[in-house]
């Protein structure tokens, strides 16, 4: 650490700032990047993410009309919380505005969610379909805006150290509420580029394998992996939590049940990243 000095140019004359650099006793507060939609398009996004109850770190735009390239806007300082994750959880931690950054992306998102009729419950398979039926259109999205997602995304990846697994989705952190950034988000694209998480092939065919001559493992076995790998699982709603994941690992099969090729993947994961039980097929 360097030597103190005093700066003597204080307006109030009552005291000496004192100038020392603490930067090697220190870390960033930031954990985890979550990425969303808005739901809107850029003015509406900007009026929302510029108000009183929602703020993201950035706001991420496809080209405008007769634009080159994307718009980013800088909206709230890294080192500082912004309002983009709510009611959230990942892994041991909640609250994620405390230790994420947040980036939301202009997109139009899915047609309106059904609403419940009056005294309707949700099974699993209605409350799964009302969000994620293939029926159910959600926005496309830009070349041009993942680009620049990617060039916007690494340097925060690596400048707080972001592991691959806390890169995540609002979907992935309050899987009973979002949806976003939605089943047509290129995940594996960001991984390719070095963001975020995805299995091995070879991984997730060695678990198919394996399931294949000692069958599927129990529910509750993978609702604990599910668990394990950072999801927010409801005992009385774990169907929600599984239908997240598929979203983000196996998005042309959302069934919000577990079937071989989704464990695979899962179990897969927790290979990869958190040393869990390795394939014992191979």
């Amino acid at each position: 650490m360097q030597h103190s000095r005093p700066n003597t140019d204080e307006a109030s004359g009552s005291y000496q700032r004192m100038e020392a650099s603490t930067e090697s006793q220190s870390n960033s507060r930031v954990r985890h990047l979550v990425l969303h939609y808005t739901d809107d398009d850029l003015t509406g996004s900007l009026i929302s993410l510029t108000g009183a109850d929602v703020s993201a770190h950035y706001l991420l735009s496809a080209p405008a009309d007769g634009e080159a390239l994307p718009r980013v806007y800088p909206l709230v300082s890294e080192n500082r919380r912004a309002w983009h994750a709510g009611i959230s959880q990942w892994g041991e931690r909640g609250h994620l505005n405390d230790t994420s950054i947040g980036i939301e992306m202009v997109n139009a998102g899915p047609e309106a969610l059904t609403p419940l009729a009056p005294g309707q419950t949700e099974s699993r398979a209605s409350g799964v379909a009302r969000r994620w039926s293939p029926d159910r259109h959600f926005a496309a999205w830009n070349e041009q805006q993942i680009a620049a997602l990617i060039a916007l995304a690494s340097p925060i990846v690596h400048r707080h150290d972001i592991k691959a697994v806390d890169v995540v989705g609002h979907s992935d952190i309050a899987p009973d509420r979002k949806t976003d950034p939605g089943p047509r988000f290129p995940w594996r694209r960001l991984h390719e580029a070095g963001i975020g998480a995805w299995p091995r092939d070879a991984d997730v065919s060695c678990f198919r394998q394996q399931m294949t001559s000692d069958g599927l493992p129990a529910e509750k076995t993978l609702i604990a992996a599910l668990a394990h790998y950072g999801y927010p699982v409801k005992a009385e709603r774990p169907w929600m939590a599984i239908a997240a994941f598929q979203a983000h690992f196996r998005p042309g099969a959302i069934s919000g049940q577990f079937d071989a090729e989704s464990a695979a993947i899962l179990l897969a994961l927790n290979m990869r990243y958190l040393q869990s039980t390795p394939c014992q097929a191979r």
